[in-house]
């Protein structure tokens, strides 16, 4: 059987299960470095966690284990897709570092580091691992070059990172198209923007510090908020089709209308988690946007809320197509 069905039989497997076939044969042995992804993703291990944190100790060593005994016998030279999946702090600094070294070494073009537990928690950011703080000093970086050159797309998870380190990852990658950073504690004012940017998708997702988001002259395509309210500012930006708001008690006010109106002429897709429906801007003092072709709304209430206001936003958006309510009691 040629090697390249072995491959694709392997990359069906678990890593460990891959790696495990070296002991099959010679011909087996390094088989396995050949898969483009190496995807550590313990969700086993963490629902035995959740359910007692007593394995967390044995449950961690086992994890670092298998992760550094993986990347250390890896002799492919390029990587497409690196994956940490698995509840770790910033006690783990020095590994995680290395495992991030190896990454950018094999020219990964997919990373995420997601160190969460399976029962998120984002209040609770202090002891979070924090993004490498020093890019492009070769002599102190965590990355051997100054450019992430293959970077396309990361995805971080309970790991803090400071706008400043966020300004010049997106600098030093400039294939970066999309970046999702959910329960970061550092982050307040984010500025994104400059022609020059790849970025096409962009999320923020609880990260409870942020008080404002400006995005400006770039080609993205889809951004999504969800969090407390904040002040966000969207300009210069033709290609954004798709956003995603959640803000927590703010419900669908003017303010919200107001901070993507300036995106009136390209969006096509709209999706709101309302917390207070009492809230809801009335469709008279609002704006039309007129390209909506898609209106999603996640709406939390109380059995006795009334909904039938919302009925009413359609006159909001005269050319929509589909509109979906979503309904999620409170206990």
């Amino acid at each position: 059987m040629p090697d390249d069905i072995l491959i694709m039989v392997l990359s069906r497997l678990s890593v460990k299960e891959a790696v495990v076939t070296s002991i099959l044969s010679t011909r087996w042995r390094f088989l396995w470095c050949n898969l483009q992804t190496l995807n550590f993703d313990a969700r086993q291990a963490l629902d035995n966690i959740d359910n007692d944190f007593r394995f967390y100790l044995s449950e961690r060593y086992k994890y670092t284990k298998q992760v550094n005994g993986v990347i250390r016998s890896y002799n492919h030279p390029t990587l497409h897709h690196f994956r940490i999946r698995f509840y770790l702090t910033c006690e783990y600094t020095s590994v995680i570092d290395e495992w991030l070294k190896f990454a950018v070494k094999k020219k990964v073009e997919s990373l995420e580091l997601d160190l969460e537990t399976n029962q998120k928690n984002y209040l609770h950011n202090t002891f979070n691992y924090s993004f490498p703080s020093r890019l492009s000093d070769k002599s102190t970086s965590i990355f051997p070059s100054a450019n992430l050159e293959s970077l396309k797309k990361l995805y971080l998870n309970s790991v803090n990172m400071r706008e400043s380190v966020l300004g010049e990852l997106l600098t030093k990658s400039p294939h970066l198209e999309s970046i999702s950073i959910h329960g970061s504690g550092y982050l307040t004012h984010i500025h994104v923007g400059g022609r020059d940017l790849k970025l096409k998708h962009f999320e923020i997702v609880e990260c409870p510090h942020v008080v404002s988001v400006y995005l400006s002259d770039f080609g993205i395509e889809s951004f999504t908020y969800v969090g407390q309210p904040i002040d966000l500012h969207l300009s210069g930006l033709p290609n954004l089709k798709n956003v995603v708001m959640s803000q927590g008690l703010a419900g669908l006010s003017n303010t919200v209308f107001g901070q993507i109106f300036s995106c009136a002429s390209t969006l096509q897709t709209l999706s709101f988690k309302i917390y207070h429906p009492m809230k809801i801007a009335k469709p008279y003092s609002i704006r039309q946007l007129p390209n909506i072709r898609k209106l999603t709304l996640t709406i939390v209430v109380r059995r006795d809320n009334c909904l039938l206001d919302f009925a009413s936003l359609v006159n909001v958006f005269p050319n929509i197509q589909t509109f979906t309510i979503e309904v999620r009691y409170l206990p």
